[in-house]
């Protein structure tokens, strides 16, 4: 059989309870049936196990005919899927099998009756990446974020989940790591359109479970077709060469993360993937078990009040040069003493510009008025705090 014409169908087992061999099973009956594709890890859920196949067809149809691959990894014509399908579901003791996510036998199961995912790992990489910026993304909830330093930028693994697309260009391109039991995912946040929430980003998927059905024999029709099958789930299309050619700039670096896309992943193929896009590779062993350095901190979140306050001080840790000026609550008194009385005398110089440069002539008078009035009661406020706080300190001494 050579037909160049093919596709795939998703077949998602479910057994309802723990089966910890789930996979092994559905394996075990797609290969009694010589079928050609993949087959995944099991995930367990609250109430439930799945484990999703892909298995290729002979053409797209809606009772596809499925590829079988005989003792010499030669391509044959199998069973159409609704058949075949009624025969898994009895032959796996599966409570449900879903085609392209539909159950052909009935309703198709909800969350309320198949239970939660399990809980998600997440590690959050960048160079430019803030760790006010991640507490300002996860929002009021509670939520405590472990964050180190590294020579790359910044790591961080957040409890629970943060909303990325609330965080800003300037921390961007940044790398989102996830892990669902055996599934990690490594995604590359682009920078998005100025007024756009979700910006274009990269994406490479790694079960460490995943295995083919059968193994064809190597050059065989089947082994060619399983390879093509592999590429078509992966999805590589033009936009996703042209964010690549935006995030790598050196022209072998880019042929090789798309040889890497294109190819089956492992854990080495992510860790060169996540190198070649500018970050540390050790991120990704964060997930498969590296300890966490001891010089981490943890950020705790949760309430409006509690949220913004170590946000603040967050930004207080990240400010440099004159932005620091802004966060003097905790300085010494001679620090506050002298800042105070620079900020009163750069008031002079900016209020002299303000009043005779044309440039600011569109400012409305009482603009300037106001901003002055807060230059001045700035200075003067930390000015103040200093010789009272110098005082106290002599007369404690």
């Amino acid at each position: 059989m050579d037909s160049s014409e093919f596709n795939y169908l998703n077949l998602e087992f479910i057994f309802m309870g723990d089966k910890p061999d789930a996979a092994e099973v559905v394996r075990t009956a797609l290969a009694d049936r010589r079928l050609l594709g993949f087959i995944g890890g099991a995930v367990e859920r609250e109430r439930s196990t799945e484990v999703l196949a892909e298995v290729a067809t002979v053409s797209e149809a809606r009772d596809a005919v499925l590829y079988r691959i005989d003792a010499k990894g030669k391509l044959r014509e199998g069973s159409r899927v609704t058949k075949l399908v009624h025969e898994l579901k009895n032959s796996t003791g599966a409570n449900y099998v879903l085609v392209d996510g539909d159950e052909i036998d009935g309703p198709t199961p909800d969350d309320d009756i198949l239970g939660d995912l399990g809980a998600t790992n997440e590690l959050l990489h960048g160079a430019t990446l803030k760790a006010s910026e991640l507490v300002l993304a996860a929002g009021f909830d509670d939520n405590q974020i472990t964050v180190w330093d590294t020579e790359s930028g910044l790591m961080a693994m957040p409890a629970q989940p943060v909303f990325s697309p609330g965080i800003s260009r300037s921390n961007r391109p940044f790398l989102s790591l996830t892990r669902t039991g055996n599934v990690i995912m490594a995604t590359v946040e682009a920078k998005r359109p100025r007024g756009d929430l979700f910006g274009p980003a990269l994406s490479m998927v790694l079960d460490l479970e995943r295995q083919p059905i059968l193994e064809p024999e190597a050059d065989s029709p089947a082994a060619s077709r399983l390879k093509e099958l592999d590429g078509l789930l992966l999805g590589i299309g033009e936009e996703t060469v042209e964010l690549l050619d935006a995030l790598i700039s050196d022209p072998k670096a880019r042929e090789e993360a798309l040889a890497l896309m294109q190819g089956p992943v492992d854990l080495a193929s992510m860790k060169r993937f996540v190198a070649l896009l500018g970050f540390d590779a050790r991120s990704v062993d964060y997930l498969t078990g590296r300890p966490i350095p001891e010089d981490r901190r943890v950020i705790s979140t949760g309430g409006p009040f509690r949220s913004l306050r170590a946000a603040l001080n967050e930004q207080e840790r990240e400010a440099t040069g004159l932005k620091r000026v802004l966060f003097r609550a905790g300085w010494n008194p001679q620090a506050l003493i002298g800042s105070g009385a620079l900020v009163l005398a750069s008031g002079i110089g900016v209020h002299a510009l303000l009043a005779k440069s044309q440039k600011f002539a569109w400012l409305p008078k009482p603009a300037r008025q106001l901003l002055m009035f807060a230059w001045y009661a700035d200075g003067a406020f930390y000015l103040g705090k200093g010789i009272i706080d110098a005082a106290r300190a002599k007369r404690d001494f």
